[in-house]
């Protein structure tokens, strides 16, 4: 740590001037107060004043000599920080350190002192995910048989191979690790107090630390540092005396954060010495990691004679704040007596503050209200957002908040991801391509390419992903291939692709290009002589071209900002994790780190700060808020079963017990009934939320939900006390102070006002409309209106000198709803469905064996099953008893044709002829499934139909699909291609689908020269070229029959338009 210019220390108390005036001999000493009573400038004034920096003092101390820990890293930054613009002098070494700081410092130093023979290689620490992926993996070879597994107990049961079950093993040997346990001790213990749990999980731990000494000697988990380094200086009495010499002053900050091995090297270091140590025992967001305030009361056992000082006077916390937090600390049990929990208000009306508790009616409600909160802070009151943040309970919390502040255009800074690295979505992609670039072959599923597809770097909508598929299958078929959408899918990725299969189609493929570019980079990188996983991942992001889009959109802030700058750091910390992975494993190959990262389940910590604007709000968690302040602070999310929660933890393994075993004896952890360790738990939740709610400088908002399915925290009422007999009431959530939200609203009262209201207030809210379109505001001008636009044309679809094509198939749709006949042609129809599919299949073989027997008609299902790609189970079975059922009435209707004397001469004919009656035309495209002919030589349509539903006998006489075959076969469509008669001999529906097992054919008799189809299909020719399309219900139908597209339907509900009255 460097220097810069010292500046003046600030204004001490008489208490903080008494302990800054402590001189070397003052031994052990513990310096207790609530939140904002000065002990970090206490600390400060102290450590500078030992260094010569005080006002008529001399030092006594030189900067080597001085050592300052502290739980957290970002504390301890801005402990550096501040440090340095007291001192004017150099640093040779970070004097601020975490505790794992210092630990894994020692054994460095130790190793290369050579107190540590057996360390071949310099130590590393074993981060929570690779610890966690350890853990997962000697559970994963128990259950393969590799090695047998240890004897669980049968209660357990299916538990043993859930995550939750490896969370809670890695609490336990983490509590094992801080209490120096070897699995001996545990397996002895569980014995001897008849838990198996215990004993069981002593051979995995053993099992363990065998595979952490053969392949990993030089890695200390993070909970193991800590006693490692103390049992080293216990062990060795020289390297214990070096250290003590070295140190002079030992300073601990927040004491109340630390655990039981923290405390013991705490002891072995600082024992008769000088130690000063500050904490406030009823703020702790530690607990979860073992943090044990309850030790402050045992200070002398572990340091000796200790003197105690308090310090009282509120310098930050106004009057309200600090007498909320006195309300929620007087609800905690005391860690060190009644110090440290009394706090000396200020009398100044200045410093009043403001505490306030909120009900609303949702979730959805208290995300609102905390936009509408600081909105109205910053845009009223002129308060930066760096000056406000939003603390909630756990970082699944952090990440909705977050995100609905970045919808609303809040700027927001959020701490590292909650998330594993491996699934944060500008990492995962990549680590999908590096395996798909070693592999022989495509991928094997088509949802691989499909999530590449649609990723950050594919950038593919559904849509572009489905329309991608039909241009591959369109290709294949053209071709002469029969391989399915997902075979040509995973195909674009296989190592021997063709480079010419994208060419020719349009914007659906961008994603794919860009997908197919980066393995092809990978490729040829891997196969370079000196390729790792860091330069594979350089080739990979190179190849992408997504640089400078990603950067500029994390400049220009916003919500893409917010992702990009999200998407950047994530992709920071998977490069950082191949340099690390390549430091620690020299010669290691991209496939081991692609397992390396594959494995882990847990977040990965990282050093480097997230990318983030200095103007945003702080959304963040109590352990993320430690050492920080901010002028109004909001806390949400306080509902009974979120803050507090009281759910036990680590109860599966009995985690708990053992600890009270193992400190207090098997007698008192006896007493710690369930009641007793639920009380304990809603303490360390009061203690969380004490130190969260003290991060509040000014104002602080506490907003809890009531509704049928949650309640109010019990927190809410300790902060803002209702009056006796009162209840609380809820709060009205405003709109949104956003310039979306004023724009609606000046429309919604414009639009009220002038319909029977005021016509001033109507034309007021015109003026601000006209003045935030002048400025360019999305929404306020009109011609944006939806509704008020013209349309782009009003012409007909076809000119009337154009002759309209018309699809047989299409006929009946337009004359029912010339709407929904529309939309659907137009690309609105919904994604093909897989009833359609299998109907595309029965037509395909129909139409290759169009008159075989049931029996090959199964065996070719047999062969062709596979082309619908589905999974197994109980429903494709029954799927593949109705494609046989079809089948079989398509083999029982060859009978029946032979029967009545008919004769197939063509299956799927294609036609095109024109229709008309003289003064009107269409021409009339289609495929007939079916044509046959009797003695007589004239041709008969069959249509084969799939599908559940079926016309009524009635219906069939006039069906229009049939009538416009057989229109076209009177206009002459199957004289040149079958040279067939004029005049069809009728026509008929083959239900293979309807569910019936009878095959009897819906027949439509021939038309003669009463012609009444081909008025029909001039009909529907005339409304498919119209200008204007009507919707139309048939009301005899009613809701038996309900409306293909009512969000777009003028007649139903879901389709009324905004502006219709």
């Amino acid at each position: 740590m460097t220097s810069q210019t010292a500046t003046a220390p600030p204004e001490l108390s008489a208490a903080q001037r008494r302990i800054a005036g402590l001189r070397a001999g003052h031994g052990p000493t513990l310096v207790l107060g609530a939140p904002g009573t000065g002990k970090t400038t206490a600390l400060l004034a102290a450590v500078a004043a030992r260094l010569g920096f005080a006002p008529g003092v001399h030092a006594d101390l030189e900067p080597e000599q001085l050592l300052v820990l502290t739980s957290a890293r970002s504390h301890a930054s801005r402990l550096r920080d501040a440090l340095s613009t007291m001192v004017d002098v150099t640093f040779s070494e970070p004097a601020v350190r975490t505790w794992s700081s210092y630990a894994f410092d020692l054994i460095r130093r130790a190793r290369i002192g050579g107190y540590l023979p057996a360390l071949q290689r310099p130590p590393r620490l074993l981060s929570g995910p690779e610890q966690d992926a350890l853990i997962g993996q000697i559970l994963d070879g128990h259950a393969a048989g590799l090695p047998s597994a240890p004897d669980w107990p049968a209660a357990l049961g299916e538990a043993v191979s859930t995550r939750g079950f490896r969370d809670q093993l890695r609490e336990l040997f983490d509590r094992l690790a801080e209490h120096g346990l070897e699995p001996a001790d545990l397996q002895e213990i569980g014995a001897r107090h008849l838990v198996p749990e215990w004993e069981a999980a002593a051979l995995v731990y053993q099992e363990y630390r065998d595979l952490l000494d053969l392949g990993n000697a030089e890695a200390f988990d993070p909970a193991g540092l800590i006693s490692s380094a103390a049992g080293l200086l216990e062990a060795n009495a020289e390297l214990l005396d070096q250290e003590q010499q070295r140190l002079r002053l030992l300073v601990v900050d927040d004491l109340q954060e630390a655990n039981p091995a923290q405390y013991r090297l705490l002891s072995v270091l600082g024992r008769g010495r000088d130690v000063l140590a500050f904490a406030a025992p009823d703020s702790v967001v530690q607990g979860f990691r073992g943090a044990r305030p309850d030790f402050l009361s045992r200070i002398d056992a572990h340091l000796g004679d200790t003197t105690r000082w308090t310090l009282e006077e509120s310098f930050r916390l106004p009057r309200a704040i600090a007498e909320a937090w006195g309300r929620v600390a007087r609800r905690i049990p005391v860690s060190a007596g009644r110090d440290g929990r009394s706090l000396v208000l200020p009398d100044a009306e200045s410093r009043a503050g403001r505490v306030s508790g909120h009900l609303v009616d949702s979730p959805v409600h208290e995300m609102r209200y905390v936009a509408h909160r600081i909105l109205e802070e910053h845009l009223m009151s002129g308060r930066p957002l760096g000056d406000i943040a939003v603390i909630v309970r756990h970082g699944g919390l952090v990440r909705n908040i977050a995100r609905h502040l970045t919808q609303q255009g809040i700027a927001v800074s959020v701490p590292p991801a909650e998330v594993p690295l491996k699934d944060e979505p500008a990492v995962h992609p990549l680590v999908t391509l590096l395996s798909l670039a070693q592999a022989d072959g495509p991928p094997e599923e088509a949802d691989v390419v499909e999530q590449l597809l649609t990723s950050r770097y594919g950038q593919a909508t559904a849509l572009d992903v489905r329309r991608l598929r039909q241009q591959l299958r369109r290709a294949e078929y053209t071709a002469g291939g029969r391989r399915t959408s997902s075979e040509l899918l995973c195909a674009l990725l296989a190592p021997e692709a063709d480079a010419t299969a994208l060419e020719g189609f349009g914007r659906e493929a961008a994603g794919a290009r860009r997908i197919v570019r980066m393995l092809a980079a990978a490729r040829r990188h891997l196969a370079a002589d000196e390729a790792n996983a860091e330069t594979a991942l350089w080739s990979l992001w190179e190849a992408s071209g997504l640089e400078k889009a990603w950067s500029g959109a994390a400049l220009a802030g916003g919500s893409a900002g917010h992702r990009a700058d999200l998407d950047l750091d994530a992709l920071l910390a998977l490069f950082q994790a191949a340099e690390r992975f390549i430091d620690q494993l020299p010669g290691s190959t991209v496939g081991q780190f692609v397992d390396h990262i594959s494995s882990q389940e847990l977040p990965m910590d990282s050093l480097a700060g997230r990318g983030s604007t200095a103007e945003a709000v702080a959304v963040l968690t109590p352990a993320a808020a430690v050492g920080r302040e901010w002028g109004l602070v909001l806390i949400p999310g306080l509902q009974e079963g979120i803050w507090p929660n009281t759910r036990l933890r680590g109860e599966l393994l009995k985690t708990g017990t053992l600890t009270a075993i193992v400190e207090d004896g098997p007698e008192a952890a006896a007493q710690r009934d369930a009641a007793a360790r639920v009380r304990a738990v809603r303490a360390d939740e009061f203690r969380s939320f004490a130190a969260a709610a003290s991060r509040a400088r000014e104002e602080l908002v506490c907003i809890g939900v009531l509704s049928a399915d949650e309640q109010p925290s019990a927190l809410l009422d300790y902060i803002d006390p209702v009056p006796d007999g009162g209840e609380r009431e809820v709060t009205e959530v405003p709109r949104p102070r956003t310039l979306a939200a004023l724009v609606a609203h000046l429309r919604r009262t414009a639009e009220e006002e002038l319909d029977g209201g005021d016509p001033a207030v109507a034309r007021e809210a015109g003026v601000v409309l006209a003045h935030l379109a002048h400025a360019g505001i999305r929404g306020a001008h009109p011609d944006t209106w939806w509704g008020l636009v013209p349309p782009t044309s009003t012409g007909p679809v076809a000119p009337e000198d154009q002759t309209v094509a018309v699809s047989p198939s299409r006929v009946q749709a337009v004359l029912e709803s010339p709407l929904n006949w529309f939309v659907q042609a137009a690309g609105g129809e919904a994604a093909v469905d897989f009833a359609r599919s299998l109907g595309t299949l029965v037509h395909a073989i129909a139409e290759d064996m169009p008159e075989a027997t049931g029996d090959q008609y199964r065996a070719e299902l047999d062969k062709r099953w596979p082309e619908l790609d589905l999974p197994s189970g109980w429903e494709t079975e029954k799927d593949r008893e109705r494609a046989e059922e079809m089948l079989r009435k398509l083999a029982l209707y060859g009978i029946e044709m032979r029967k009545n004397g008919r004769r197939l001469v063509g299956q799927e004919v294609g036609f095109s002829v024109e229709v008309t009656d003289g003064s009107r035309k269409a021409l009339v495209r289609g495929i007939i499934d079916r044509v046959e002919v009797g003695e007589d030589g004239r041709p008969y349509v069959v249509d084969l139909k799939t599908g559940k539903t079926k016309p009524s006998a009635g219906e069939v006489d006039r069906h229009p699909q049939l009538g416009t075959y057989q229109a076209a076969i009177l206009a002459g469509a199957l004289g040149d291609s079958l040279q067939l008669a004029g005049r069809p001999a009728g026509a008929a529906l083959v239900q293979l689908g309807d569910g019936t097992k009878s095959m009897r054919p819906q027949e439509q008799p021939a038309i003669g020269d009463d012609d009444w189809a081909t008025p029909l299909v001039l009909e529907a020719a005339g409304l498919m070229g119209a200008a204007d399309f009507l919707a139309r219900h048939d009301p005899s139908k009613g809701r038996a029959a309900p409306c293909r597209l009512p969000g777009l339907c003028p007649l139903c509900d879901e389709g009324r338009q905004v502006t219709q009255p």
